[in-house]
């Protein structure tokens, strides 16, 4: 498909020229109508690393949607990165519903891309919904020094399109979003600051200002090494690299990711720069199985333009100092049973410019709580 067919069968699905009022819209409304799924075949995989569906019958289902909430009321600090909330709807594999349904029509929108659509490849679809809150380090001053990290509040929907083979994946997400007062993130911080017992946060009058966000991702992992015969402990290790560009953030990374567990999923474990829910994208549901796994990993950051900390791009703001580059590690626990994942996750970011940085209270340290729930 060429890319003016692409824009063609885009516009047909959307009903018009899509402005980013009516892309929103329509994410929302895709997120929230899924189409009865048909049996599918399973992904292949390689030899030495059986599918924990291997010799059983492939399990359809609808999607699954998932709830996060970042804080770092989990780590004991309470500055730049402070608390985010995140509600995501991630689809079983689109080759599994029905001709006709948004799943398949979406992918097939963008089957111009070498991954999409190609033999040997699953392709998945996640929408999510997610707030950031970003703070000075000092939250009782009502006017952060200059060069502290400023206030920002940050409202997007990410849009993802995952293509999985048996040893790699590529991630391409578009964002679209606000930062600034209009999201209403300090009046959602300030609620549940008040819930769990936290200070105030005093100088949100000094947040950046409003001003819409497009961003492009792209992701790639690859499939180092992977024992884990169903239905008993195995492992995996993983690369993984990519990017991102736009008014939101522009850089890279690259990093390694390992896991270790009871029923280890086949699928690829992502370590995404904040919250979210890309761990969830090719799991199936456990059914009345347990499953159980841990996993750990580090990533180094290359960073141009980072807007929560740098500020406005077409406006004056205040902004804060910062590092080019970032080493972020991460590490936790997933437990599944029937129709519900749960999982915590822990993840430290800091500078490389300043060994300081490496110290607790000029980290940016907060956990999340993850759980899914699969519908099907």
């Amino acid at each position: 498909m060429t890319r003016t067919h692409a824009s063609k069968a885009l516009t047909r699905l959307i009903g018009r020229k899509p402005g980013p009022g009516s892309i929103l819209c329509f994410l929302f409304l895709f997120a929230a109508v899924s189409v009865p799924a048909l049996p599918a075949q399973e992904m292949p995989h390689p030899s030495t690393s059986p599918s924990l569906h291997d010799g059983a019958s492939p399990q359809p289902f609808l999607g699954c949607a998932s709830f996060y909430l970042d804080n770092d009321v989990f780590t004991g600090n309470d500055n730049k990165y402070t608390g985010g909330l995140g509600i995501s709807w991630t689809s079983a594999a689109a080759e599994t519903y029905k001709e006709r349904g948004f799943q398949r029509k979406i992918v097939n929108v963008f089957s111009f891309l070498p991954m999409v659509n190609a033999e040997g490849y699953r392709n998945y679809l996640q929408f999510m919904l997610s707030t950031e809150a970003y703070t000075p380090t000092d939250i009782k001053s009502l006017d952060p020094p200059p060069g502290d990290h400023p206030y920002a509040g940050v409202l997007y929907v990410d849009s993802s399109l995952f293509s999985m083979s048996r040893i790699a994946s590529h991630q391409l997400t578009l964002r679209l979003g606000m930062v600034g007062p209009a999201t209403g993130v300090d009046e959602i911080q300030t609620w549940i600051h008040e819930l769990i017992g936290s200070p105030i946060a005093q100088g949100w009058d000094t947040q950046l200002k409003n001003e819409p966000i497009v961003n492009l991702f792209y992701q790639y992992n690859r499939r180092l090494l992977r024992q884990a015969p169903p239905d008993r402990f195995g492992f995996d290790f993983s690369f993984n690299g990519g990017g991102g560009v736009g008014n939101y953030y522009i850089g890279a990374n690259v990093g390694l990711t390992g896991r270790m567990g009871y029923r280890l999923p086949d699928n690829y474990p992502v370590t995404p720069l904040l919250g979210g829910a890309e761990s969830m994208v090719g799991l199936a549901p456990p059914r009345k199985k347990f499953m159980v796994y841990a996993f750990l990993g580090a990533q180094g950051f290359g960073v141009l333009r980072w807007l929560p900390t740098d500020g406005n791009t077409f406006a004056d703001s205040r902004s804060g100092d910062r590092d080019d580059g970032f080493l972020s590690l991460s590490g936790g626990v997933v437990l599944g049973y029937s129709r519900v994942l749960l999982s915590y996750r822990y993840h430290g970011l800091a500078g490389l410019q300043d060994p300081e940085n490496f110290k607790t209270e000029n980290r940016s340290d907060f956990g999340t709580i993850l759980l899914t729930v699969f519908f099907g």
